[in-house]
């Protein structure tokens, strides 16, 4: 089963594409986006969610604007009346998108500046796994920076495949590095698979609910459009 990870990073997105970006959503999306107070944030909704309804008209047959989402409990967007069995997931944060789709089995992804203020092993000691408090320990200064957002990429990217989001305890299951790999502490026997990778400041991380092939590339503005 394979999984597309797909990103744009909003430093390559000209002033000029901004305008048909916001044209690839509905109008609920970008009367959403004019709301937020940041241009910075604002942008980050936009990217997103255009770069979501494009990939999702690049397996069916639908104009990009037509795609109608529903949102569960927690706050996990999905996909209303799908010709097909689409999963989906997306993350922003300031500068970078990314999203996630696959068929059939639960995802999640998230996507995290690692050039941002971090006190990591304190935040370590509070949320994390023992065997990922030790990992951490083992390194230090840049070393130990670059695996604190490796870990707390993954742990996001987990919580979102779930569908609980930051409602289940980050400490309820562990990450392994190298390669990645997801252990739930409660026992679960459910196998799943986990990818991870940097682009310049950037981490990214995907989590699946079954064993699957991650294909991850950055994309461009202008081939959305």
């Amino acid at each position: 089963m394979d999984v597309a990870v797909r990103a744009l990073n909003l430093a390559g997105v000209a002033p000029a594409q901004w305008a048909a970006l916001a044209e690839l959503l509905n109008d609920e999306e970008r009367a959403r986006a004019e709301r937020f107070a940041f241009e910075e944030d604002r942008q980050a909704y936009v990217a997103a969610h255009g770069l979501l309804r494009v990939e999702l008209s690049r397996r069916v047959d639908l104009p990009p604007q037509e795609w109608r989402f529903g949102v569960r409990a927690h706050g996990k967007p999905y996909l209303l009346d799908p010709p097909r069995d689409l999963r989906f997931n997306m993350s922003h944060t300031r500068g970078m998108v990314a999203v996630a789709l696959a068929e059939g089995v639960e995802i999640g992804v998230d996507v995290e500046p690692s050039d941002r203020r971090a006190e990591s092993m304190k935040l370590a000691k509070r949320f994390f796994a023992p065997e990922e408090v030790a990992l951490l320990a083992a390194v230090e200064g840049e070393a130990r920076r670059d695996m604190f957002f490796a870990i707390w990429t993954l742990k996001e990217a987990v919580v979102k495949a779930t569908g609980q989001g930051l409602s289940r305890a980050l400490d309820s299951f562990a990450i392994s590095l190298d390669p990645p790999r997801v252990t739930m502490r409660d026992g679960s026997a459910l196998e799943w698979s986990a990818a991870h990778w940097r682009s310049g400041s950037f981490h990214f991380a995907l989590a699946a609910q079954a064993p699957v092939r991650a294909d991850f590339s950055e994309v461009q503005a202008s081939a959305l459009l």
